[in-house]
């Protein structure tokens, strides 16, 4: 009785925990439309499934993203960049083509509805092959560029390996993708293929294209494709404003599947949703690939904070990038004179996404930062900034690069005043100079121009030379005037001497007067007669 009771006990405990598990597994149905940051696997219909930053390759969000899947016609897509990027290189993309033997398909598979020997563009042939998802066309785009199908399918897997893909997780047997064993892929390979893709602009139109005419010769009048992606059209429900374009697939092994991309403010990702479980049974209805596409697209967008660039540079940037030390603040600044600016100018819808994450992560917002400062270039006016300072005033210009190589120019505009610390006088002086002083006149003073000291010395050395030179000149003049007097002055004396002798000797005056010079006695110059002695001798006459 005892072990019947227990395991009566322990079927019903199984009961209770299967109940439970039941009642806490989650489904898509449960997905909380107003909280997609809290998305998770059970959420998706897809059995694959992943969002990536297509620039950097950041996986966002994954749900079994390496199993092996059937692409189905996402497998167009590799279908479509080979034969773009080999049009683009011979100059064929606008060039009318042929359309070959052998591309025509049964109505089971989507189909452009070519022709043999028809002809159109080889874009137009482009344009139908994604928007028709025609197999028509696929096969048509390998042999015009390959020469044969096998040919383009060796250049698909080639293209794939160069991307660092290998045949483990991706293998392409055909350009179509109608189903075989060893055509597979995966979701993570698809999203690095799109995001590869997507740095061509022509595909990028070709994808994101709603409807699209086609002129050939069967076809003067043209012949229009409508996109069926509900992401793209405005009028419906899962309509998603964000979507650029993408690729859908089905086949019954591989299930409707969608490889998309979205680009918000700066961001472009890329979803991928493999053979999703449908739901509502019907065949040809995508709900579920678009509805994962959407879910994907929102949590991966939630996982970056879009930052303008005013909030790049005032709270990311570090403080000393912007700011700059004032020349000449007044001591008692309280910053000591760094003042902080900002830049106007700046479209405000830019902006940079980065991870939330990242900007967590002070190593990571260390090289955020040392990369935006790399990429912002200041011009301050005269070179720098005198104070005084005040708000708002324009204090230089900036040139800024965007993460896609476009270049912005600003103006650089202070923060707060800064006032100055009074002049010195010399610099009163040098005020003063500047308003008063005609400019060429600085050149001739040795405070603003030194070399000029040299001017001065020169001058200094030619007029101490010019004084030597008078000074010696009117001495050398001077003696010559007194060698002079004094020569008068002897000779005047010899003239009173003889007069004085033929006064003395009156017989001598004949012999003067007769041409004879009367000779000194002992052969010697008379010596001068005293003052008093021609007195005398005339005193000794009048007697």
């Amino acid at each position: 009785m005892r072990s019947q009771f227990k395991n009566i006990t322990a079927l019903l405990l199984c009961v209770f925990l299967t109940l439970c598990f039941a009642a806490s597994a989650a489904s898509p149905a449960d997905y909380e439309v107003a909280h997609p940051e809290n998305l998770i696997g059970d959420y998706l219909y897809g059995q694959s499934c992943i969002v990536i930053n297509a620039d950097t390759g950041d996986v966002l969000f994954s749900k079994n993203a390496d199993a092996r899947r059937y692409p189905a016609s996402t497998t167009k897509i590799v279908t479509c960049i080979l034969a773009l990027e080999w049009a683009e290189r011979n100059g064929t993309l606008g060039r009318t083509v042929v359309i070959p033997t052998g591309v025509t398909v049964d109505s089971e598979q989507s189909r452009m509805g070519l022709s043999e020997g028809d002809t159109m563009t080889f874009e137009d042939l482009l344009y139908g092959m994604m928007i028709a998802s025609g197999n028509d066309a696929a096969q048509a785009v390998a042999k015009i560029v390959a020469g044969s199908t096998s040919e383009y399918v060796r250049l698909m897997n080639s293209f794939v390996e160069g991307l660092g893909i290998t045949s483990a997780t991706t293998h392409f047997s055909n350009v179509t993708g109608m189903h075989e064993v060893n055509h597979y892929t995966c979701a993570s390979d698809l999203a690095k293929i799109m995001a590869y893709c997507l740095g061509n602009e022509t595909f990028r139109q070709i994808i994101g294209c709603q409807e699209y005419t086609v002129f050939s010769e069967y076809w003067p009048d043209g012949k229009t494709y409508t996109s069926k992606y509900e992401l793209l059209d405005s009028t419906n429900p899962l309509y998603y404003s964000w979507c650029i374009g993408g690729k859908s697939g089905y086949t019954s092994s591989a299930g409707r599947s969608f490889v998309g991309a979205a680009v918000k403010n700066d961001l472009t990702l890329v979803s991928v949703s493999l053979n999703p479980t449908d739901a509502n049974d019907n065949p040809k209805d995508y709900f579920e690939a678009f509805t994962d596409t959407i879910r994907l697209f929102k949590y991966g967008f939630l996982q970056y904070d879009f930052l303008s660039f005013k909030q790049l540079l005032m709270d990311v940037c570090s403080e000393s990038v912007r700011s700059v030390q004032v020349v000449r603040p007044i001591v008692s600044d309280e910053k000591g004179g760094l003042l902080e600016w900002t830049v106007t100018g700046i479209p405000s819808e830019y902006g940079e996404s980065y991870l939330k994450s990242e900007l967590k992560n002070e190593e990571r917002l260390k090289e955020i930062r040392q990369d935006f400062a790399s990429r912002l270039s200041v011009y301050y006016y005269d070179g720098e900034v005198d104070a005084p300072v005040e708000e708002n005033e324009k204090i230089g210009t900036a040139e800024f690069t965007g993460t896609d190589g476009s270049v912005y120019e600003g103006t650089v505009v202070a923060l707060r005043d800064v006032p100055r610390e009074p002049d010195t006088a010399d610099e009163a002086f040098d005020k003063w100079v500047d308003s008063n002083i005609p400019s060429w006149v600085k050149y001739l003073m040795p405070r603003y121009y030194p070399i000029s000291w040299l001017l001065y010395i020169v001058l200094a050395v030619a007029i101490v030379a010019l004084i030597v030179y008078t000074s010696s000149r009117r001495a050398r003049k001077n003696k010559r005037r007194r060698a002079a007097l004094e020569a008068k002055r002897r000779e005047y004396l010899r003239r009173m001497q003889r007069e004085e002798y033929l006064r003395r000797h009156p017989e001598m005056r004949k012999q003067t007067s007769a041409g004879k010079r009367p000779a000194s006695p002992a052969g010697r110059r008379p010596a001068a007669p005293s003052s008093q002695a021609p007195r005398k001798k005339t005193a000794d006459r009048q007697k």
